[in-house]
């Protein structure tokens, strides 16, 4: 039997022979062992034992498949040639075998699982022996079968190489050679198609397809995100992909349902070219016991792709090099005409360098500016028509024409240029004759009349304000000044022709002016070459001119630098004198701690001379000024502020002394740095002593005057009620008088009592305040309310404008309240009908403020220092006492302030500040 399958090798096609072998095979062992039997094949790559062969027909041959993964164990035991039983119940497709059962007998050669053979009835002892023994020959049949059908088909597979290879050799289009690459691929293969994908970006635009119709194309582009051909152009690898489940997670370009396909990148020289797509492999081509691609097609695509690179590398390195040649003949053409104008610019280059030469040769600047122009227009120089020379203006941002070489309109062109070769060819050398010429040049000629008072503002222009502040050269051709005639009309204007160069004359470090120099007569082009010569122009005569600038300026500040060192030499000893006589103690510490400086009065402070001071440590002044001011000169360093003393008091011995100290950062302005501190210190003690004997006479002064007023205020209502008294004393018979009389006698006592009231309030010390968060907008709502109807009487417009609609502030709410109704009541007394009262709130800086403003009558200017003096008032009924009382409690009891902003014709505007904490 087994002579007769071998018999099949070279009777039966390739694409045949594995499965009449297995059917063979299946038959011959049926008849032998009296049963039906079942031939299983192993894949691999799906991790799979599939039926390919039996001893009688089912429709289950060729399509049911057993998963080890579904089936745990299964692949190990059939590794260990264990049998395994396998129940037709749990497999609907395999009814038409009809069995209950098949038992799985392992084919195992040289380690590797070949598959299994399949048998409804378990073998047992030496049935089983014989069994295994009979087989082992037809697996081994059967291993050669499928190692044969991959040599026939790793044969056929060369031949398609081979053609490829002739594709590469002989195609030099890359369009066909795409085309025919992807067609033989295809073949090779035995692919349903394939897709090619060039690499734009992060997009993946379809270039080719074989072996698919439109309506198969689903994509034209695709996300390198999404998709597996944008995984094969991230990862720059080709790989496979087999089972239609692992395609429904990414995006597939294609209508058709694929089960297979292959994906490999397409690289030239080191650079993504492409992506090619190969998809589900065809049937009857060959061995395959099953339908996908494998790692042999793989392979094989990844070997085609890689030459791919290279051919295509190859035509375009043969496209390049055609173009070279082409080039290279055009080049050679125009090589004679390119020699002839490489002479006129080498002749304009050695007229560069003399030009050059005789402007270095004068230290007189406008003479050098007529060497400059005369350079540009002589027939010995770079030939331009004409030359005009501005003057830049930094400060206003403008150019002035000086100088401007070259025939007018209405003069003989040809005449002049005649006459100027003529004299030019007098002279052998050519920096003589520019320096000569230059001399004789009138710097009043017809076309420098034309300019002249004219100006032009570069500020704002574009085009101008790139030459100058950039130092480009602008080369202005008709279609500029079409598209530009905003900007450049007034320089056409001046100018009369559309084709020039503005060149600016450059210095080292900015422009000094510019050149616009034209071929109007002769009306020859201005070329990229002429642009270069001109550049070279620019910066060479740029910096001769600068050189005779600081050539000029050299001698004007090295005659000035004598004055000025006499001049520095006389202020250093000048500030040497006033800080050695100030009348207050200078002492300098650096970041270390040490003196740098110390005046005579240090000196005299300290009883220690500058000498002995100075470098030592800043801790020896502790002794006679305390830690306190140590420390507040090491704290000077990170607030970076000035910090004072005021009224600082330092005991030696027995005796107290008083000092105003000053300690301020001494600052490097150009570093933004602090290099030390100044410290200052004045002895004020005897200033101290009398600010305090003067504060205490205008307290007694203040009590005497406040008895006077007090005297006066209290005599009023004393003297009204003591004539009211006679007068009931004479009407005791008339109860209606005398309940008269008691009516006025009981509103003086009132008036006595709340001027009392206020006196006391304002002569008593200040009270310590009870402090409680209120919302200060609440409360003048509540006092708007109180006032109501008093402005509603006088028709008055009230507005309250809120920065915030509820602002919290920490204070004494009777005492804010009592201050709040003052100064919305002072405002109500002086306002008139119709006029206004404008209220705000808000927080700035820390502080919640409130301000009052009205438009009456405005408090005169020479009391508008009094109103906080206690007992000034301009009301008649009233003790002046109100404003005053009303700053104590804002000032005194809650550290705030209270202050009149200002009174005139418009309006006047009190305003209060009560810190936030």
């Amino acid at each position: 039997m087994i002579n007769e399958l071998l018999k099949n090798f070279s009777n039966e096609k390739p694409s045949n022979l594995l499965k009449t072998i297995l059917n063979d095979t299946a038959k011959s062992l049926s008849k032998k062992f009296n049963r039906d039997i079942f031939i299983f094949i192993h894949e691999p790559p799906r991790n799979l034992i599939k039926l390919l062969g039996a001893s009688k027909n089912c429709e289950a041959v060729e399509k049911f498949k057993i998963y080890f993964p579904d089936n745990k164990g299964l692949y190990e035991d059939l590794m260990e040639r264990k049998t395994r039983k396998i129940t037709i119940d749990e497999y609907e497709e395999l009814k038409c075998l009809n069995v209950e059962n098949i038992y799985l007998m392992p084919i195992v050669l040289n380690g590797s699982l070949i598959g299994a053979f399949g048998v409804p009835d378990e073998f047992e002892g030496e049935k089983l022996k014989e069994f295994y023994n009979e087989t082992e020959s037809y697996g081994i049949i059967l291993k050669l079968t499928m190692e044969f059908l991959v040599l026939e088909e790793t044969r056929n597979r060369l031949e398609y190489i081979e053609e490829i290879t002739d594709l590469f050799e002989n195609i030099l289009d890359e369009n066909t050679l795409m085309r025919r690459t992807m067609e033989t691929i295809k073949n090779m293969l035995h692919a349903q198609g394939l897709l090619l994908w060039k690499i734009e970006g992060n997009k993946l635009i379809l270039k080719e397809y074989i072996g698919f119709s439109e309506e198969d194309i689903k994509k034209n582009i695709l996300d390198d995100t999404l998709s597996l051909e944008g995984l094969c152009k991230k990862n720059k690898k080709p790989f496979l992909v087999v089972g239609k489940s692992r395609f429904e997670k990414f995006d597939v370009p294609l209508n058709t349902e694929i089960l297979s396909a292959l994906y490999a990148p397409i690289i030239i020289d080191n650079i993504e070219y492409g992506i090619v797509s190969v998809y589900n492999r065809k049937e009857g081509f060959g061995f395959r016991p099953y339908k996908h691609f494998d790692n042999f097609d793989l392979s094989s695509l990844r070997n085609i792709t890689r030459r791919l690179g290279l051919a295509l590398s190859r035509i375009y390195l043969y496209d390049k090099l055609k173009d070279e040649i082409e080039k290279l003949i055009t080049l050679k053409k125009n090589h004679e005409n390119l020699i002839k104008i490489q002479r006129e610019h080498l002749d304009k280059l050695n007229s560069l360098h003399k030009i050059s030469q005789a402007v270095r040769s004068t230290f007189d600047k406008n003479n050098a500016v007529k060497i400059m122009l005369m350079g540009l227009t002589s027939v010995r120089g770079l030939k331009f028509n004409r030359a005009l020379y501005l003057e830049r203006d930094r400060t206003r941002g403008i150019l002035i024409p000086k100088i401007w070489v070259g025939p007018s309109d209405d003069e003989n062109v040809e005449a002049i240029w005649k006459e100027a070769n003529k004299r030019a060819l007098k002279y052998g050398d050519i920096v003589q004759y520019l320096r000569e010429e230059a001399i004789q040049l009138p710097s009043n000629n017809k076309l420098t009349q034309n300019v002249k008072n004219k100006i032009i503002v570069y500020k704002g222009q574009t085009i101008l304000e790139r030459a100058v502040t950039k130092k480009h050269i602008i080369h202005v051709v008709p279609q500029m000044i079409k598209l530009k005639n905003d900007e450049l009309q007034y320089l056409y204007d001046i100018i009369k022709y559309d084709e020039f160069v503005i060149i600016p004359i450059t210095g080292k470090w900015e422009t000094k002016g510019v050149v616009i120099a034209d071929n109007k007569f002769t009306g020859q082009e201005i070329t990229s070459v002429d642009i270069e010569i001109l550049r070279l122009f620019q910066d060479s005569i740029g910096l001769s001119i600068e050189t005779i600038e600081n050539y000029e300026e050299l001698k004007d500040k090295t005659k000035s630098l004598e004055e000025q060192k006499n001049l520095i030499d006389f202020y250093r000893r000048f500030n040497e004198n006033i800080l050695q006589n100030l009348a207050l103690a200078v002492i300098v510490i650096d970041r270390k701690g040490k003196i740098l400086e110390w005046n005579k009065k240090a000196e005299l402070f300290f009883d220690k001379s500058r000498e002995q001071i100075v470098g030592e440590s800043a801790e020896i002044l502790k002794e006679k000024l305390g830690v306190d001011v140590i420390n507040s000169i090491e704290s000077i360093f990170f607030t970076r502020e000035e910090m004072k003393m005021p009224k600082y008091v330092i005991y030696q011995g027995n005796e107290e002394k008083v000092f105003d100290i000053q300690l301020a950062p001494l600052w490097n302005r150009d570093l933004d740095v602090i290099e030390g501190v100044i410290v200052t210190f004045d002895d004020v003690t005897e200033n101290y002593k009398m600010e305090k004997e003067i504060a205490r006479r205008e307290k007694l002064a203040a009590i005497g005057e406040m008895t006077a007023r007090v005297a006066h205020e209290i005599k009023n209502p004393l003297t009204i009620i003591g004539g009211f008294v006679n007068r009931m004393m004479k009407k005791l018979d008339q109860p209606e008088k005398i309940k008269q009389y008691s009516h006025i006698i009981m509103d003086e006592l009132s008036h006595l009592e709340s001027i009392v009231s206020e006196i006391l309030e304002f002569s008593r010390g200040s009270r310590i305040p009870t402090f409680e968060y209120i919302d200060i907008n609440s409360m003048i709502n509540e006092i708007i309310l109180m006032y109501r109807d008093f402005l509603h009487q006088k028709n008055l417009e009230l507005k309250f404008e809120k920065m915030f609609d509820k602002i919290d502030v920490k204070c004494d709410r009777s005492r804010i309240k009592q201050v709040l109704i003052n100064l919305i009541k002072n405002a109500i007394e002086a306002t008139n009908e119709k006029n206004y009262i404008y209220i705000k709130t808000g927080i700035e800086n820390d502080y919640v403020y409130f301000q009052i403003e009205n438009n009456g009558v405005p408090i005169p200017e020479e009391e508008q220092n009094k109103i906080f003096s206690p007992f000034f008032t301009t009301k008649v009924q009233g003790t002046g006492l109100g404003l005053p009382i009303c700053k104590k409690i804002i000032e005194e009891e809650h550290k705030g302030k209270l202050y009149l902003v200002k009174s005139d014709e418009q309006s006047t505007i009190f305003r209060f500040e009560l810190p936030l904490n």
